[in-house]
């Protein structure tokens, strides 16, 4: 604690310049922080923070220009129409050349769907097909948002792996402080040290960016050189760590054993002509143990607010239909998976006495599942269980939002009214009458593949109309393309 209030001194004093402020101070925190990893410490972390960060702009703002802060955002500084114009004609696309750079002769008919990929499809024809067909990804790459969601969900997983009395709020907050420390990396040299598979180090490292006026648009997400915006990344931190304070008051994760957690399923589902796989990642399956056999409940985290369903009856209706949807996918591709594993310990017992023969389980529940659920249920192997479907059920699926709009009573009825934000809430669907519910969710999916058939088999770009919602990203990925080689009409 001494070294602490010696680095703000020399900070306040100015016998630093700001960069070795800088590294004195993360230096000093890495340090205390091993030895004293408490909620106390924290508070004084963030008070270091907010002292280097006053006397950080206080060296910026003595420069020869006027820094803008941008977190994910280009520079609203703009070209003028003639440079402009001419940076659009360089960099126009053209549908045709960008499948042929994705070495396809044609436009290719999707064999592998998510349900994130089907929603998208139901909502905007021509965002599937800039995403999903072109491969185009909407800029920016990465969002404060999208990093808390990301790091919230890892965060979610990993106190799991502790043990039980350790699940404590400080421990659960330091997993999330220690997943965006290895994504942010060393300011001091510019190194992000972690990549995840969807996004690499560099997304994040474009977060919390200070860009300046006489910096080039093109290179606003990728100057290495520009300072970061301190403030604006302890404030997106305390935001975070609210979320994760929902959630624990929400649910104790020291009286909860999930089954499984981000777990992958997919399952095939046939067509006239052949069968396309439907593949995803459940953020958590609980199991609830009964007489009967296993009863199953199905969870997704939601770092977004809780819709707020004051409309008319009919509108709240749609609203938790479309909350829902995905949900009721992936229980259908795990019911799937729960048939094709019945089907397929059946063939085996038949070919047991074949040689050589195995069965091809990549359709079924995993052997860690498999085990897990027997272990739950006291039974030693699959020989003496009886029939999945027999012991299995589906009986609820759970939206955990970690947060909710303050005016919404249903969520916050004893909220103060300066809380910064609103308490965590659970939506529930029940699955009583589920063979129902995913038989005509599976009508659903199979429906809009068909229809994402009907639109490849035009083989006509133009073919996949757009939305009228503003805030689709099809508003800005078509004006990339050279006009009249996309569709310009709405679905």
């Amino acid at each position: 604690m001494m070294l602490l209030k010696r680095s703000c001194h020399c900070i306040q004093s100015k016998q630093w310049t700001a960069s070795a402020s800088l590294l004195l101070l993360w230096c000093t925190v890495a340090a205390v922080s091993i030895f004293y990893p408490t909620a106390a410490f924290i508070n004084t972390e963030m008070m270091m923070l907010r002292v280097l960060s006053r006397s950080y702009t206080h060296h910026l703002s003595r420069s020869t220009y006027a820094p803008t802060i941008v977190s994910t955002q280009q520079s609203s500084s703009s070209p003028s129409h003639s440079e402009a114009a001419s940076a659009q004609v360089a960099t126009l696309l053209d549908p045709y050349e960008i499948l042929r750079d994705l070495k396809f002769d044609k436009i290719p008919l999707p064999n592998k769907l998510s349900p994130t990929s089907l929603e998208s499809f139901t909502k905007c024809h021509q965002a599937f097909f800039f995403q999903y067909i072109l491969k185009l990804k909407p800029d920016p790459p990465m969002t404060p948002e999208l990093a808390r969601g990301i790091i919230c969900h890892k965060a979610l997983e990993d106190v799991f792996e502790l043990a039980p009395p350790q699940r404590t709020l400080v421990n659960l907050q330091n997993l999330f402080r220690k997943e965006w420390s290895s994504l942010r990396g060393d300011r001091e040299s510019n190194n992000s040290v972690t990549q995840t598979k969807e996004y690499n180090a560099e997304s994040y490292d474009s977060l919390f960016r200070i860009v300046n006026d006489h910096d080039d648009d093109d290179d606003v997400l990728s100057n290495e050189s520009s300072p970061f915006d301190i403030n604006a990344e302890i404030d997106w931190g305390q935001s975070s760590l609210q979320l994760l304070k929902n959630y624990y008051e929400l649910e104790d994760p020291r009286n909860v054993t999930p089954l499984m957690r981000e777990m992958w399923v997919n399952a095939k589902f046939p067509t006239e002509d052949d069968s396309f796989i439907v593949r995803g990642k459940i953020d958590r399956i609980d199991l609830i143990s009964s007489n009967s056999g296993a009863i199953l409940s199905i969870i997704d985290y939601k770092t977004g607010k809780k819709p707020h369903f004051k409309y008319a009856t009919a509108t709240n209706e749609r609203i938790g239909n479309e909350q829902f949807w995905k949900m009721k996918v992936y229980a259908l591709i795990l019911w799937k998976m729960i048939l094709q594993t019945e089907t397929l310990e059946q063939r085996q017992r038949q070919q047991s006495e074949e040689v050589g023969k195995t069965v091809d389980y990549r359709y079924g529940l995993s052997w860690e599942l498999r085990q897990k659920l027997l272990q739950s249920l006291g039974y030693e192997n699959e020989q003496q269980a009886p029939k999945w479907t027999e012991l299995l059920t589906l009986e609820s699926l759970r939206l955990m939002y970690l947060t909710s709009h303050l005016d919404d009573m249903a969520a916050n009825y004893d909220t103060p009214p300066d809380a910064p934000v609103g308490k965590a809430k659970c939506l529930d669907f029940s699955l009583n009458e589920f063979m129902s519910v995913l038989d005509q969710t599976e009508n659903e999916v199979v429906s809009i593949q068909k229809q994402i058939k009907e639109l490849v088999d035009m083989q006509d770009p133009k073919a996949w109309h757009h939305c009228n919602w503003k805030y689709c990203n099809c508003h800005e990925m078509r004006d990339r393309f050279i006009d009249g080689t996309v569709s310009n009409e709405i679905i």
